[in-house]
């Protein structure tokens, strides 16, 4: 049991490791997160997929692009050029074909998923400490 342990606080890890949602953006709403002279680097997009959700997005937000190639790009946010040709993204080094640009997405942490993960693995492991406890003698902890 104990050698079981830190498996199993490792499997609930990376089970549950998604604190992340990603939300799909329509790829039309990209030139609203581009920058501009005089833009606030925050926007609120309505996400794809979903009735009459809202995106929060600033510039600390992850942007992932799709490519029709199936290559992926993580541009920031409020920090790349878009023109009728091409994005590019200097900071990040991407220079992507606009009219290949299959599908764009956000990540945004989940407060719900992180809490869990975190109650979750804080039981195993309190779990774990009071089994060992009550399956362990007297004379295995020092106990004269």
């Amino acid at each position: 049991m104990i050698r079981r342990t830190p498996l199993a606080l490792c499997a609930l890890a990376l089970a549950l490791s998604g604190c992340y949602t990603r939300q799909a953006i329509p790829v039309d709403t990209l030139p609203r997160l581009s920058s501009a002279p005089g833009r606030v680097p925050a926007a609120q997009i309505t996400g794809a997929g979903c009735d009459d959700c809202v995106v929060d997005v600033d510039r600390t937000t992850p942007l992932v692009l799709l490519t029709r190639d199936g290559a992926r790009a993580r541009v920031t946010p409020f920090d790349f050029a878009l023109s009728d040709a091409q994005l590019v993204s200097p900071d990040d080094g991407v220079l992507v074909d606009r009219a290949g640009i299959a599908q764009a997405s956000v990540r945004q942490l989940s407060l719900g998923r992180t809490a869990a993960m975190v109650v979750l693995v804080a039981g195993v492991a309190i779990g774990s400490f009071v089994l060992i406890r009550s399956q362990a003698g007297a004379d295995q902890l020092g106990a004269p």
